[in-house]
């Protein structure tokens, strides 16, 4: 029976709908065989997840994604087999979601003046225990108080670069999230370059910055996208990853278990991160 993986998932310790626990029961049913979860800007989730897949037939890679300043925040930097205690690591994830509060507040100030009233508290209500409030937990208020009928219509209107509700907010220079990544011990990973703004333009760019890695296999990529994107990673001796993004039910059709990377990706995985810690200890 083929073997299958997922290494880009969202829990409710950033914008997914599911618990760690819950995402380990839900890729057991589907027959997974290894998972990681990669919240946004925050390790808050690694440990409970640790403690589900104990005793399982599941493996896990500790993970994380970094939001950077690119293109208005959106290039996202995978960190994968990082140490969560790392404390440069710890540090970045508390700047950023301190950053993330106040882009709240800012948000919902912006709202309210125009007309579109959104407090703060019940943006933090929607967030649950996240370590990481954002725009998709704005998004769900303005839902709950009738302002829009789906999180998307929140994002069109009000909350996309250029929309009236649009707060930037702080982002470390990808050469940060790098080293930081590095320093925690793990491998730092492009995460979905076709639909980040700029990015497959100039990729050999991001390359020079110290990426590790490119996360090829991705729902949003076409097939001659995923060829390109391995073309490249093998023609920079890079590593190849791959994930379906899922944030449980916030986003539609989970796609946890259904959209399926090879094992093999895992195993190449492995032995690339086995020789870059050969190579950082020369």
């Amino acid at each position: 029976m083929k073997k299958y993986i997922d290494l880009h998932i969202h829990s409710t310790n950033s914008d997914g709908s599911w618990t760690p626990s819950r995402i380990v029961e839900r890729a057991l049913k589907y027959e997974l065989s290894v998972i990681s979860i990669t919240d946004h800007d925050t390790v808050s989730g690694i440990p409970e997840t640790l403690e589900a897949v104990r005793g399982k037939n599941l493996d896990f890679v500790p993970g994380i994604e970094i939001s950077t300043k690119w293109c208005h925040g959106r290039m996202h930097i995978l960190g994968y087999f990082i140490d969560h205690n790392s404390p440069s690591l710890k540090g970045l994830s508390t700047k950023l979601g301190d950053a993330r509060k106040e882009r709240v507040l800012e948000t919902c100030r912006r709202l309210a003046e125009i007309g579109k009233p959104v407090s703060p508290e019940l943006v933090m209500k929607m967030a649950g225990d996240s370590s990481s409030p954002g725009r998709p937990h704005i998004a769900n208020a303005m839902v709950k108080m009738g302002y829009v009928p789906t999180l998307q219509k929140a994002f069109d209107l009000y909350l996309s670069y250029g929309k009236p509700g649009y707060v930037p907010r702080w982002s470390p220079e990808p050469e940060e999230a790098i080293d930081i990544i590095h320093n925690a011990g793990g491998i730092a990973v492009i995460a979905h370059c076709s639909v980040t703004e700029g990015c497959m333009e100039r990729i050999d760019n991001i390359i020079e910055l110290g990426i590790d890695g490119i996360e090829a296999y991705y729902p949003a990529h076409k097939p001659h996208e995923i060829k390109k994107l391995i073309d490249i990673a093998k023609s920079h001796n890079l590593a190849i990853t791959g994930g379906s993004d899922c944030h449980g039910m916030t986003r539609g059709e989970p796609l946890l278990g259904i959209y399926k990377v090879p094992y093999e990706v895992y195993e190449n995985l492995v032995v690339f991160y086995e020789n870059f810690k050969l190579k950082d200890k020369l």
